[in-house]
This record gives C-alpha cells, sequence and structure tokens, in this order.
C-alpha cells in the first residue's frame, strides 16, 4: 500500500514544491493504515474481487484520514505539536501550507477514484458518493465542529457515542462500504459489512480516549492529555466501563462479520491487531 500512496502523490520535487513536500510528509510519515485496510480487506474477503480498486480506494481514504488529521491538529483545533510520532504538519511547514496540503490531498483522493479505469463508472460514482457523505457537514466535520464547539457542554454518553460515530465511526464504515461496492457483494452481505465497521469504530474511538488518559507521547506518537477536562465516555463512565463498552463493540463487530458470509479471518486478525494493546 505505502508504495501505491508513494506513485500516487506528486513527486516533491514537482512545483510548488513545499505544498507537495508537505502532503509527502504527512501522508507518507507512518500511521496504521487502518481505514484503507479495511477497504481493502473486505474485497479479499470476498475473494478478492474488485481488489484493485478497493487498493486505489483505500490509499484515496488514507489521503483523505491524514488531510483530516492535518486539521485537525492546526492550533485553531487541537494545536497539537505530534503526530505518528513526529512533528506535525504545520510545526513543520507552516499553518498555511498546512492546510493547502489537507485540501491538495482531498481533492488528490477524489481523483484517485474517478480516475480507476478499470472500474465501472457507477461503482465509481457510488463510491465517491459513499466517501463524500463521510467527509462533509453530516460526517467527519461536523464531529469536529460538535467536539470544538457543544461537547464540553455534554453531560449523558449518548451525545458523546454519537460524536464518536461521527469523528471515527462514519469514515470506518464508508472504507467498508467501499471495499463492499468494489467486491460487488450482495446488499445483505453489504449492510452486514457495513455494521462490522461501525462497531469497530466506535469500540476505536473509546479506546483511543482510555489512551489518552494512559498513554505517553513516547508510546502512541501523538499529543496525550488531549481531552483533559472534556466529557469522554471515559471520564462519565470510568475506565472499566470504557473497557466494557469497547468489549460490547467488539462482540457485535464479530456478530456482523459472521452475517456477512465472507472469508473474514484477515478482517478478524485486523481487529485482533489493533485491540490487543488498546484495551
Amino acid at each position: 500500500m505505502n508504495s501505491t500512496l508513494e506513485h500516487l502523490l506528486p513527486d516533491a520535487a514537482t512545483h510548488p514544491t513545499t505544498l507537495h513536500q508537505a502532503m509527502r510528509y504527512s501522508l507518507l510519515g507512518g500511521g496504521k493504515r487502518i481505514r484503507p485496510l479495511l477497504c481493502i480487506l473486505v474485497s479479499e474477503a470476498a475473494q478478492g474481487h474488485g481488489r484493485d480498486f478497493a487498493l486505489h480506494a483505500g490509499c484515496a481514504i488514507e489521503c483523505v484520514h491524514t488531510a483530516s488529521l492535518i486539521l485537525d491538529d492546526l492550533p485553531s483545533m487541537d494545536d497539537a505539536a505530534m503526530r505518528r510520532g513526529r512533528k506535525t504538519t504545520h510545526q513543520e511547514f507552516g499553518e498555511a501550507t498546512a492546510i493547502l496540503a489537507s485540501i491538495g490531498l482531498l481533492n488528490l483522493a477524489y481523483g484517485i477514484i474517478a480516475r480507476h479505469a478499470a472500474t465501472e463508472p457507477g461503482v465509481k460514482a457510488h463510491a465517491l458518493d459513499v466517501l463524500c457523505e463521510a467527509v462533509g457537514s453530516k460526517g467527519m466535520i461536523a464531529g469536529q465542529e460538535i467536539d470544538l464547539h457543544e461537547r464540553h457542554r455534554f453531560s449523558e454518553a449518548r451525545p458523546i457515542e454519537n460524536l464518536n460515530w461521527l469523528k471515527t465511526g462514519v469514515l470506518f464504515v464508508a472504507s467498508a462500504h467501499i471495499g463492499a461496492l468494489a467486491a460487488g457483494l450482495q446488499p445483505e452481505s453489504v449492510n452486514a459489512v457495513k455494521d462490522f465497521a461501525k462497531y469497530v469504530g466506535l469500540a476505536f474511538q473509546t479506546a483511543d480516549d482510555l489512551i489518552d488518559q494512559s498513554g505517553s507521547v513516547e508510546t502512541i506518537g501523538k499529543d496525550v492529555g488531549q481531552d483533559d477536562g472534556v466529557p469522554t465516555l471515559v471520564s462519565l463512565s470510568g475506565n472499566e466501563a470504557a473497557r466494557r463498552s469497547c468489549e460490547e463493540n467488539l462482540t457485535y463487530a464479530q456478530e456482523s462479520l459472521h452475517r456477512a458470509q465472507l472469508q473474514g479471518a484477515g478482517l478478524q486478525a485486523l481487529v485482533d491487531s489493533i485491540f490487543g494493546s488498546k484495551i
């Protein structure tokens, strides 16, 4: 995947060089690649049908995810200094170039999907619609706006769970959904795969909140304590309840994967690798 990402990016020597260096710095500087792996592994679970499109769509999803991280880290947002084990993009290249790099990655993502010559236009259009909806003002962008301006007023679990869904869950589901579109799955299997990704995403965000309290910059490669003073499932319910919530969501995910009737060993292995060190 990393070699495909590197191939799809503009060369660092292409003018304007600072912009393209910032895009490459942000995208190629590590990361778990969970979202693109979800997309690819859904295709592989369907005997590899549509795998090349799933690979390219996964790269597009990683562009979108990285673009969102650049914005989240800005001083006007979460004001983070570290990401993926090194300085955030705005710390390295300045705020203006960081914003432009984020926009560049978003537009690159849509082009990667649109230009995949071997895929039917209707499949590409559907995939683009799924991705745009996940990113837009009713998805990830909504989640960041609520996180910035409403979250401090939350006193119950339900609005926090909705926030976690918007900030994390929607892109997990979009990743799996696009993999299912690439594979040409039947509607029942598509819905089961989306449910699987939804529960994995919800568990992931709760686990991330746990790590924000107990982890260190050295071990997780990004700023910790970002949630200090704001309500999370951990702060409202306590560590043990948050861990139980993770475990429940992972059980639901496993049940959903079984319903999808796919060769799901790769997807289950991905879940095991994510959560083995998180909860």
